[in-house]
């Protein structure tokens, strides 16, 4: 390893949960995934946001490949490639997110070095080639056998994001400035997938009041309201829940759901309420009451004659 390799392998920096974190958006966000997925219990929860305990993290990437806004910063592990090829290593299997974002890259043979090594990688193989048919893509190709020493062609801990980044940018462009550039971001499937979703965002529209509140707070800016309609596109959407856990109503929902993308706009209507006179918004011209006035108890705040 030469003078600069050493210094890049030099250049570390601890997972850390950064604060674009849904939990850091909302107390009432739910989202547990990140602390789930660590074998370790490295994540722990405290006062409502969740961290890591340095001391315990292995830098598996687990929690950076779940999270579904991408707020766990640091730098994937280790993976081999050859000949565009992605050589199966023991140890660390590459999340589902993963393999799908390797193969929009264009890396779609994996090399097993055994067949007992391919059992191991087989059932995330498998769901990743059952995402893969659903969007109509080619599934991974598998062959076995060893790569050639003399073209092996490892992709380190502090270089992935090289493969991962634009390509062009040097190893040193992408590790400047001084809080290196991390490859968490990229990890964002609907990114590499622009036509396609992977979930479906159901919203009640008898139970919705157009309170804006899952346009504010949505990180992947799946909501939006406009003057005469209310737009929601579930191609980026994550499935972090921060919609359905802040919604007053309890009126969306996300489910599993791989397709073309497929964006819905409803109809939204300006009414006039009859118990305080203002106006509001409205997904039905049949609306009387503003959300405020329907939910109050019949004589709340009425004077007695």
């Amino acid at each position: 390893m030469g003078m600069f390799d050493k210094w890049v392998e030099s250049l570390d920096y601890q997972f850390h949960v950064s604060d674009s974190c849904v939990r850091s958006k909302s107390p009432w966000a739910t989202c547990n995934q990140c602390v789930e997925s660590c074998k370790e219990e490295a994540i722990t929860l405290k006062n409502h946001l969740p961290v890591i305990q340095a001391e315990k993290c292995v830098e598996c990437g687990n929690c950076m490949a779940v999270c579904p806004v991408q707020a766990v910063e640091g730098i994937f592990p280790k993976r081999t490639i050859v000949r565009n090829q992605l050589v199966a290593e023991a140890g660390m299997i590459p999340s589902m997110k993963e393999l799908l974002v390797f193969h929009a890259k264009g890396i779609t043979s994996i090399l097993f070095a055994s067949e007992d090594l391919r059992k191991v990688w087989n059932h995330r193989i498998h769901d990743a080639n059952t995402i893969l048919q659903e969007l109509g893509k080619s599934t991974f190709f598998i062959q076995t056998g060893y790569p050639p020493s003399e073209k092996n062609e490892s992709v380190s801990r502090r270089e992935l994001f090289s493969l991962w980044g634009k390509e062009g940018k040097s190893l040193v462009k992408q590790v400047t400035p001084a809080k290196w550039r991390f490859n968490h971001t990229n990890l964002d499937i609907s990114r590499y997938y622009p036509e396609n979703q992977f979930f479906d965002i159901v919203v009640d529209l008898e139970k919705c009041t157009l309170c804006r509140a899952c346009e504010a707070l949505c990180p992947k800016q799946c909501f939006r309201m406009g003057d005469d309609d209310f737009h929601i596109s579930s191609q980026s959407c994550s499935d972090c829940q921060l919609c359905m856990n802040v919604c007053p109503e309890k009126a969306i929902m996300i489910h599993p759901h791989v397709s073309m993308a497929i964006s819905k706009a409803h109809e939204t209507y300006t009414n006039t309420c009859v118990v305080c006179k203002n106006s509001f918004k409205a997904l039905s011209k049949q609306d009387s009451k503003c959300p405020v006035c329907a939910k109050r108890k019949n004589g709340y705040l009425q004077t007695k004659v």
